[in-house]
């Protein structure tokens, strides 16, 4: 089996910054909505995330095992930060990292002036390695290897109760890596309902493809992503998320857990 890059799963329990643009705001769980952080305000949100998996999708995109025998797991666990900041009307800027510093991920996102139910927003962004690595552009592995994103986003407000929202990110690597991998593709897209008073129930859907040189290890993966988002208290969101991969082609197949709690400074 070709070497697995975790990254999906991850990015969907943590807004992770090998994948995808990082440091933004979401109203739900891992897509972005195109609502801006308010002007002069700061969105800061210590994350935590965890998983697990036995198995992975192999090439025809069945299902193997990943171990010889029934009394081995790979565990995956991350914890980072985002702060993102209104810079004015309409218009945030963020930023990601993990807690060693490894990585860091720049965002931008701008809510654009139609709509008023369903609005439009752009994002931008660029992930790069800092630190606590070896990186030789030559021979970068995947989380390595410097990134631009671009995307859109969508916002449908049904109801006080209803919303959804969506977005399309595309990745292109700075640098080819070793196995051929140089751009990928996003999908995302998170439905909430408030059934309680300040209780959002949340069920996500995220797909992902990563094209490499040789088609045979070209990679998608389909994860739907079940949570919730708790805004009982008036400057703090505590969302919990349990991502689950059900389709995919050349990844791990994996059940996560993450936490996350959004700080809200005016």
């Amino acid at each position: 089996m070709k070497k697995i890059i975790f990254s999906l799963s991850l990015f969907l329990i943590i807004n992770n910054i090998y994948s995808q643009v990082g440091g933004l705001s979401a109203s739900k769980l891992g897509t972005l909505c195109s609502e801006a952080v308010p002007a002069q305000a700061i969105e800061f949100e210590p994350l935590f995330a965890y998983a697990s998996t036995t198995k992975f999708f192999d090439e025809n995109g069945d299902i193997q095992n990943l171990f010889a025998t029934s009394d081995s797991t790979q565990f995956f666990s991350a914890s980072g930060f985002r702060f993102s900041y209104g810079l004015f009307k309409d218009f945030e800027i963020g930023v990601s990292l993990p807690v060693d510093v490894s990585m860091v991920s720049f965002g931008a996102k701008y809510k654009l002036p139609i709509g008023e139910k369903l609005t439009f927003g752009l994002l931008a962004g660029y992930n790069s390695v800092v630190g606590n690595t070896i990186y030789v552009r030559r021979s970068a592995l995947h989380e390595s290897t410097s990134s631009l994103v671009g995307g859109l986003i969508m916002t449908y407000e049904a109801s006080d109760k209803f919303s959804m929202d969506f977005n399309a990110q595309y990745q292109k690597h700075l640098h080819i890596t070793t196995e051929g991998h140089d751009q990928g593709l996003f999908i995302s897209s998170d439905f909430g309902y408030y059934a309680i008073e300040n209780v959002n129930f949340i069920i996500g859907m995220h797909y992902n493809f990563k094209k490499y040189d040789t088609f045979e290890n070209n990679s998608h993966l389909f994860t739907i992503n079940p949570g919730i988002a708790i805004e009982k208290a008036k400057n703090f969101i505590l969302v919990l998320n349990v991502p689950i991969d059900l389709l995919g082609k050349n990844e791990f197949k994996t059940v996560g857990f993450g936490l996350a709690l959004t700080i809200i400074l005016d």
